[in-house]
């Protein structure tokens, strides 16, 4: 099957027979036209316009997007499924999708043939610099950037094995469309952890198809060596967007994978820009279609990727030309307004991360009405402060570091030391990351929260502070504060709740120990794992173990295992 644009239905051809020996976790033409058509069912009837889809499964996904299309309605994908998130975008749409289609007796309409100038989908910035800008697509777009990648990168005789998100474009295109469009099987499975895409490999490999991986840096810099990475099971290349891979890394996944890694550039605004194989070149390329002014530092894009084709778009990076493409020197839009002063968030960002503690740092705009910026800071692990006083040494250096470059009221205010810089599944620290480090400002019940990695997907350790502000504190003791008991199982059942979307109702505590305890300024982790019937946990720090435990949860329609 070649590559057939969106507007002439790929999805009612058959796929190849060489994908039938793929059943699940992968998606098949069977079950997503079945999927497709219960979902056109359900549809049929109510109101026409945009819906909300947010789907966590690719297939899932894939099948009610393709049912909005084929009804003559527009998908609304917000960045992630959070409640915030969710209660913001369904203020916008005409109506939300649920989980599954009802069963439902309606006819089955006729499909609608998609028409290159409507609009697809609404999609949102992940909000890096900002609140989350709302952008629409039309199949044209679309279309044009899905051709792009087809004359580059053929997915013939490939399956299609994605580590992103499909609610972003980059997962959305190159994760679930392209394949769509070229009549190859994808995961039904985000197959984010390591153990997950080795199985994958294997599994199109026994099939006779050579994978294509979708990928981050965030994914990438993260490949453990200890797993099965066979020359058998190498895929045929890796993508990888969100963020530039460092090169490091990029040679550590070819070497692992066996497999080269090819890196896309764009945002969601233009689509793709760029392309680079840092194994050949670190120069980047302009996608095919693609036009690029290159003066003063500056870009100009103009491409059939964008809402205008023929106007030019100013992107917001600096660049320097090279005889063979570009490359990039970082954002050239981070000034902001304090105190009516113009600063440099860059600026500051050089100055921290020349001091000889300093591993990585990011300087925020946080919004706050004392407009004060906020600093995230990973350090090197034998200065990384544990306590209050380290902590308060740490940031009066770096302070001090930052006062004869500028005015106190540019310096920033709220500090976040980590072990990484936090990310998303696309390796960005977006909006939504960036509030969650500084929550505890509005909210003095829970915890300062600093990172968390995950173990399979049953197991989640977080990384913690406790706030010197925080509001249990009080009465617990004047000499000696700490952390009451009772306050530290309530933090791991609504983190445990959060990290693994567990609805059951608390039915008791199991081996519960307290060994020691828990006082302000003390940075600590936190490991959840989730069983059968709800969760254990275990707090740490420098110290030791201060509690461990295990809550029992009852599922909410009685059946004694909480739902995730």
């Amino acid at each position: 099957m070649t590559f057939i644009p969106l507007d002439q239905a790929p999805w009612r051809r058959p796929l190849c027979k060489s994908t039938q020996s793929l059943i699940k976790p992968w998606a098949t033409p069977t079950t997503l036209i079945e999927r497709v058509d219960a979902w056109r069912r359900w549809l049929d009837g109510r109101p026409a316009g945009k819906w909300l889809l947010c789907q966590r499964q690719p297939e899932a996904f894939c099948a009610a997007l393709v049912a909005l299309w084929e009804s003559g309605r527009i998908a609304v994908l917000p960045t992630d499924d959070r409640p915030e998130t969710l209660a913001r975008v369904i203020k916008e749409v005409d109506g939300t999708l649920p989980d599954t289609p009802e069963a439902s007796q309606n006819p089955l309409p006729p499909p609608l043939a998609p028409s290159p100038a409507a609009v697809a989908v609404v999609i949102y910035t992940s909000g890096s610099t900002g609140d989350p800008v709302r952008l629409t697509k039309r199949f044209d777009q679309l279309d044009a950037e899905l051709a792009a990648h087809a004359a580059l990168w053929p997915l013939a005789g490939t399956a299609v094995i994605s580590q992103v998100s499909h609610q972003h474009i980059y997962g959305l295109l190159v994760g679930i469309l392209h394949p769509l469009c070229a009549g190859v099987p994808f995961c039904d499975d985000a197959s984010r952890y390591p153990e997950a895409l080795a199985a994958r490999l294997e599994e199109a490999g026994r099939a006779g198809l050579k994978a294509v991986v979708v990928s981050s840096p965030a994914q990438l810099s993260r490949l453990p060596e200890h797993l099965p990475w066979t020359e058998q099971a190498a895929p045929c290349r890796v993508f990888s967007s969100g963020a530039p891979l460092s090169a490091s890394d990029a040679r550590h996944a070819e070497c692992l994978l066996r497999a080269p890694v090819i890196e896309i550039y764009g945002s969601t605004e233009t689509g793709g820009i760029a392309h680079r194989r840092q194994a050949h070149d670190n120069a980047w390329q302009p996608l095919p279609g693609v036009h690029l002014l290159l003066e003063d530092e500056r870009m100009k894009v103009r491409s059939p990727f964008l809402e205008k084709p023929e106007a030019w778009w100013h992107q917001p990076d600096r660049v320097l030309p090279t005889a063979n493409g570009f490359k990039l020197l970082g954002r050239a839009d981070r000034l902001v307004k304090v105190a009516g002063k113009r600063v440099s968030l860059t600026h500051i960002e050089g100055l921290l991360v020349e001091a000889p503690e300093m591993v990585e740092a990011r300087c925020v705009d946080l919004g706050r009405d004392d407009g004060r910026l906020g600093a995230i800071i990973a350090v090197h692990h034998d200065v990384m402060p544990h306590d209050h006083l380290t902590r308060r040494a740490l940031i009066h250096r770096l302070r001090s570091r930052l006062a004869p470059h500028m005015e106190p009221v540019a310096i920033p205010r709220y500090w976040r030391c980590v072990d990484a810089m936090p990310s998303n599944n696309l390796g960005k620290l977006d909006r939504g990351l960036i509030k969650r480090l500084f929550a505890d400002l509005d909210d003095n019940r829970m915890p300062r929260w600093l990172g968390e990695q995950r173990s399979g997907a049953d197991i989640c350790t977080l990384t913690l502070e406790v706030p010197e502000r925080l509001i249990y504190l009080e009465g617990h003791f004047e000499e000696y504060p700490l952390v009451p008991g009772v306050v530290m199982v309530q933090w791991a059942i609504e983190l445990a709740r959060e990290s693994f979307g567990l609805q059951g109702d608390f039915q008791g505590l199991e081996r519960l120990k307290f060994q020691r305890p828990l006082q302000p300024g003390i940075r600590f982790t936190l490991e959840l794992t989730r069983r059968g019937d709800g969760i254990a946990f275990a707090f740490e720090s420098s110290e030791g173990r201060h509690c461990a435990g295990r809550v029992r949860l009852q599922s909410r329609d009685g059946t004694g295992a909480p739902h995730g």
